[in-house]
């Protein structure tokens, strides 16, 4: 596979007005890291050059919590960026006006496991809604993957949540994802840990039907065009790391992309396997229309 290989996201930015960034991959290196180097300054240059600046994350955390999250790090709205829109807060829109796509007559949600202890709880994204938590599978109109865990702890295989899941397919549950990302890098070292997207994967190999609400879900960029403005979508650029929800999710939707491969989820794969297979192996439906470096 031959292709250009961007340096910078200025290398390609001049023609976009509106630029979505995912966070974590490509301005945020995770919990102990923090602010990639160089991120904020450019991230600062694009505001200040006229470009509408939005963070689009799959994060199950509401976008006020993201924001004082940011800000402690030096990320200032306004100067750095100017709206986030979390699949949290798109999860507590649809969850707020039960506008799932099934019927809920019970009203009520099951966990796939307990919460977990090192993260915001999940009640937030239900406070306000209709929705109450169960623990009687026979009670729930659906189940939704909190951060899964074992014991405390973060897991790096997702197979080891295969057998607890097959009690929510027998009793035919559909389940609301709110992160479709498989993994994340938490840690000093960063390490990949599962996330929910890996769980609701395992569920679909079982037989069980998943609703996703984060990235590649339109919903996601529908919000965001709508924070643009309505800005026509040849001069939004979407910048991510994740080619199954960042890139996918931009082409379905319609806007141009831009994939990162020295930092995020690509960075680890071409690590792992090198640039060109790792490019080689693209579907196409996850194949950008850029492919930069990194953002600084």
């Amino acid at each position: 596979m031959t292709t250009s290989i961007y340096h910078h996201l200025a290398d390609i930015s001049s023609p976009f007005s509106s630029i979505l960034l995912d966070a974590y991959g490509v301005f945020w290196g995770g919990n102990e890291v923090g602010v990639l180097p160089g991120c904020s300054q450019v991230m600062q240059n694009l505001v200040e050059s006229g470009k509408t600046v939005g963070i689009l994350s799959n994060s199950t955390q509401l976008a006020a919590k993201e924001e004082a999250k940011f800000l402690r790090h030096g990320l200032i709205r306004g100067k750095h960026y100017h709206f986030i829109i979390t699949s949290g807060e798109v999860a507590k829109r649809i969850f707020s006006s039960n506008s799932l796509p099934f019927q809920t007559p019970q009203q009520r949600y099951v966990l796939s496991s307990p919460p977990h202890p090192s993260y915001a709880s999940h009640l937030t994204l239900f406070e306000g809604s209709p929705f109450l938590e169960t623990n009687q599978l026979d009670q729930a109109d659906f189940v939704y993957p909190s951060i899964p865990h074992l014991n405390g702890q973060d897991q790096v295989d997702a197979e080891v949540f295969k057998n607890s899941l097959q009690a929510f397919y027998d009793a035919n549950l559909p389940m609301v994802c709110a992160n479709p990302d498989h993994f994340a890098h938490e840690g000093k070292p960063p390490k990949l840990v599962v996330r929910q997207g890996a769980v609701a994967s395992i569920y679909e190999s079982l037989g069980g039907q998943v609703f996703y609400i984060g990235k590649p879900s339109p919903t996601m960029f529908q919000v965001a065009t709508e924070e643009f403005k309505h800005q026509e979508l040849a001069k939004i650029l979407m910048v991510g790391d994740t080619p199954e929800t960042d890139i996918k999710g931009a082409k379905m939707f319609g806007i141009r992309s831009a994939l990162i491969l020295k930092t995020g989820m690509m960075a680890e794969r071409i690590r792992k396997f090198g640039l060109e297979p790792s490019l080689t192996k693209l579907e196409t439906d996850h194949i950008p229309t850029f492919f930069i470096q990194q953002l600084a």
